[in-house]
């Protein structure tokens, strides 16, 4: 993600408005990577909180920082994609699993049926 697509997400990030899509991961990896626009989340995430428009994050207390508040907010999303790839792991695996066990049935029935078990 570029720095333009970047700040033109800022306030859809802020207001979550953004789907937990591809936008919303290379948004949060382009936070970790680029100092500047890290710095102008940082910034419209503190204006609007200062102005009330948004709320503060469930278990935050109003008057907490900002910054703190913000990065939460950033982890939250982080281990929501790890747990989406470590469930897309397990499907994976699960799916394989499942295939092998039918291919073991197909040969059980057919080894049984010709007299070889």
């Amino acid at each position: 993600m570029d720095c333009t697509r970047f700040q033109e997400l800022i306030n859809d990030f802020i207001f979550d408005k953004i789907d937990y899509s591809d936008d919303l991961k290379e948004f949060l990896e382009h936070a970790k990577t680029c100092k500047s626009c890290n710095e102008e989340l940082s910034l419209y995430y503190t204006i609007h909180r200062g102005l009330g428009d948004i709320p503060a994050p469930e278990g935050s207390e109003e008057g907490a920082d900002t910054e703190e508040e913000l990065d939460n907010i950033k982890s939250f999303y982080d281990e929501y994609f790890q747990r989406q790839k470590t469930m897309k792991k397990a499907g994976k695996i699960s799916i394989i699993i499942f295939l092998f066990m039918i291919c073991c049935t197909i040969l059980f029935v057919y080894l049984n049926e010709n007299g070889y078990i």
